[in-house]
């Protein structure tokens, strides 16, 4: 407390009253007036001007006829920390009469007003890929967190909730909506606002499917018109986000317009264009070509037989003849060939594609000639004749006029073919096929060097005399040498997955057949297998074919165990580039069978077949071909004994989301009545580290499960219902 008012002044006022004189003042009835006048409250922003409080008035006191200041209050600051509540100003007067006056202003402080903070909201932005990173600390500069500028009166907080729209499983958008908190809006005592923005992400696709469509479609046609085609429909490899691709085609003469082009189709080449709508929006296409050929072939009437003769020729212009030619039209073989379906003019020619017209014959013709004539209608149709034609020299004279001795009959070839599929009964296209001749295989040169010598000889003539001479004596010397050689012969299949080895010379020896093959190290593998491995892993699924089995063994090592979950969980999520072990494709003896499956992982593979000869004209290896972490190429082919191992039972629908994630998910569970539900969660390693009982309710049930405490990566959950067991993956990021 202050006294502004002195006992000096106090003495002085009563010496001045003692001058005015005795009499005056024993005259007035009271003393003077004292009176403390104290600024009225006041209301004021927490933006307007708080330290410099005399602009909202000072407090004076008057006495008499004379006001003075009251002189420096006491400031009692009560503001809390949105810098909003009171302010109090209080002055303490001493009056001369000893009596001590105080007044009070209350200065309010409030965050009303317009105070409301400037948000820079993150951009919409969007992301390619099937399951990009969406967390704001990854996103794009400008598309993160909405930032904003410092205000006196706010305290600002941020968060927000994603609602995932999936047009397909390559195009995406989600709805990212963020909220500002300004705790300091309100009253002078509290509330708050919030502020709001939806920011747009859109995930979209834009690597295209990899389509492989027949460059040729060839049908025959019996009614001289058209033909019925029937194709199955263009299948697309769905490892590309999932697929669902949509398909359509151009056909006028297909029975629909979606992935299969079977209709009727008229005699001639149709071009068909396979349109492919990937992504949002996005288009690829392939072409393929109907042909339909009349099988309505024309009918051949030729000339059976035909003698001519040839005509001298003087070859050197030496006036000597020397050789003699005729020349014959194919035309002028026929003999009243038609076409049925009167598709005419026909054309006749020695060749099967209508090029030889007419054919020369020499002296190397002498003799029997069996020549064909091949009669080719208007619309491509062609069937032919066989005409003997005779060539003689009977007239002109032409000296050594003779045929040229016939060819050596050729070498005796045999065959080696087959067909490389893969599990789902996929021709493989492209795949590498190695021949190897285990043995050599030796020839032998066999030359002869001739030496001539003189040799002293005797002989007794007939009058008794011996007589002496040189003869020439001759000696040959054989030479005999060896070539060995190792035979290879490398093939690629065809669009049909076939192959064939067709000029194998060496039936004796052994041989071994291999195959390789590769593709885009992704096609075929996606969250699928990761899932079907998981519940094998669960027990709740066994493998009934060999084939998954060896796709499952990730690492390689003969045994599935988490390992490989975890590799291949890796490789699906982008997190490495390629699978672990130096195998992409098996490529295996397509006879090879085994009692119990699960017996390929510690047996040799079957990865080629030996035979100890070619004896055969032909013969026939074939291959199946089984791609690593492709579990699920034939996803009916398991056996899960009294559990449901998918994500949706009978009567109960549960789906989990957001998923990924990085701190909650939260269950959306569908129920057609009042139940419980154990919720348990497991680790990689198959440790268990949630188990909760919760109780649902009729219609729709949400349960959110903070998973903070997890560790990032793959989460597996178990859910039983009414005894019904359903599993799936959560994905920690």
């Amino acid at each position: 407390m202050q006294t502004f008012y002195t006992r000096f002044e106090r003495w002085l006022s009563v010496a001045s009253l003692i001058v005015l004189g005795y009499s005056a003042i024993f005259a007035v009835n009271s003393p003077p007036s004292f009176t403390l006048n104290c600024p009225a409250d006041v209301t004021v922003s927490c933006t307007d001007e708080l330290w410099d409080l005399s602009i909202y008035g000072n407090a004076t006191y008057t006495i008499g006829y004379y006001t003075y200041s009251a002189g420096t209050p006491v400031v009692t600051y009560q503001l809390n920390s949105c810098n909003a509540g009171t302010i109090k100003r209080k002055w303490t007067v001493e009056d001369p009469y000893w009596n001590i006056h105080t007044c009070t202003q209350t200065i309010y402080v409030s965050t009303t007003g317009n105070n409301d903070p400037n948000i820079i909201w993150p951009a919409d932005v969007e992301l390619e890929g099937c399951n990009p990173n969406t967390k704001p600390e990854v996103l794009p500069a400008g598309s993160q967190y909405p930032t904003w500028t410092d205000s006196e009166c706010a305290m600002l907080g941020r968060s927000y909730s994603d609602m995932l729209f999936t047009v397909n499983s390559q195009c995406k958008k989600i709805m990212r909506t963020w909220k500002v908190l300004n705790w300091c809006s309100g009253s002078t005592y509290g509330g708050y606002t919030t502020y709001s923005h939806t920011q747009i992400i859109k995930i979209i696709n834009q690597s295209p499917p990899a389509i492989v469509c027949p460059s040729e479609i060839v049908i025959n046609a019996t009614n001289c018109k058209d033909a019925i085609l029937t194709v199955n429909p263009l299948t697309i490899d769905p490892s590309v986000c999932g697929g669902n691709f949509v398909i359509t085609n151009n056909s006028y003469y297909a029975t629909s317009k979606g992935a299969n082009i079977s209709g009727t189709y008229p005699i001639g080449t149709t071009k068909v264009t396979y349109s492919i709508k990937y992504g949002c929006g996005q288009w690829k296409f392939c072409t393929t070509n109907v042909v339909v050929k009349n099988a309505n072939k024309p009918t051949p009437y030729c000339i059976g037989s035909l003698i001519t003769a040839l005509m001298p020729l003087d070859t050197n212009n030496d006036g000597k003849v020397d050789n003699g030619m005729v020349e014959l039209w194919a035309k002028d073989l026929d003999k009243g060939s038609k076409s049925i379906c009167g598709y005419y003019p026909l054309r006749f020619s020695f060749s099967k594609d209508s090029i030889v017209m007419r054919r020369t014959f020499t002296c190397n013709d002498i003799g029997k000639n069996e020549v064909p004539v091949y009669i080719t209608d208007a619309k491509g149709a062609q069937s032919y004749c066989i005409t003997q034609i005779i060539i003689q020299n009977n007239g002109a004279n032409i000296p050594d006029c003779k045929p040229a001795p016939p060819p050596p009959p050729p070498a005796p070839k045999y065959t080696l073919r087959g067909i490389v599929k893969s599990i789902g009964d996929a021709s493989l296209a492209n795949a590498d096929i190695k021949l190897t001749y285990t043995q050599p295989q030796v020839t032998y040169k066999i030359t002869y060097d001739t030496t001539e010598t003189l040799q002293l000889d005797s002989f007794i003539n007939a009058s008794g005399y011996k007589l002496f001479r040189y003869i020439s004596v001759k000696t040959i010397k054989e030479s005999k040498d060896s070539t060995i050689t190792f035979l290879n012969y490398n093939k690629k299949t065809d669009l049909n997955g076939k192959y064939l080895f067709d000029s194998l010379t060496a039936k004796n020896l052994g041989v071994k057949i291999t195959g390789t093959y590769a593709d885009n190290k992704r096609i075929g593998i996606n969250n699928a297998d990761v899932e079907l491995l998981t519940k094998y892993l669960l027990g709740e699924v066994q493998f009934s074919s060999y084939p998954q089995y060896l796709a499952a063994d990730i690492d390689e090592n003969g045994v599935i165990d988490v390992r490989d979950q975890n590799a291949l969980m890796a490789f699906v999520t982008n997190a490495v580039d390629s699978l672990p072990g130096k195998t992409q494709w098996f490529i295996l003896d397509a006879s090879k069978t085994y009692a119990d499956p699960k017996t390929v992982l510690t047996t040799a593979l079957p990865n080629f077949v030996a035979l100890d000869s070619i004896r055969k004209d032909s013969n026939i290896v074939h291959f199946v071909g089984i791609k690593k972490g492709n579990i699920s190429v034939d996803p009916g082919d398991v056996n899960a004994p009294n559990i449901s191992s998918r994500t949706k039972s009978v009567d109960v629908i549960i789906s989990a989301f957001p998923n990924p994630t990085t701190d909650v998910t939260t269950f959306d569970i569908t129920s057609p009545k009042d139940d419980e539900m154990w919720l348990r969660l497991y680790a990689t390693n198959g440790q268990i580290t949630l188990d909760q009982k919760i109780t649902i309710n009729e219609g729709q049930t949400q349960h959110t499960v903070d998973l903070t405490s997890q560790n990032p990566g793959m989460i597996m959950y178990r859910i039983i219902i009414g005894g019904k067991i359903s599993t799936g993956i959560l994905t920690k990021l």
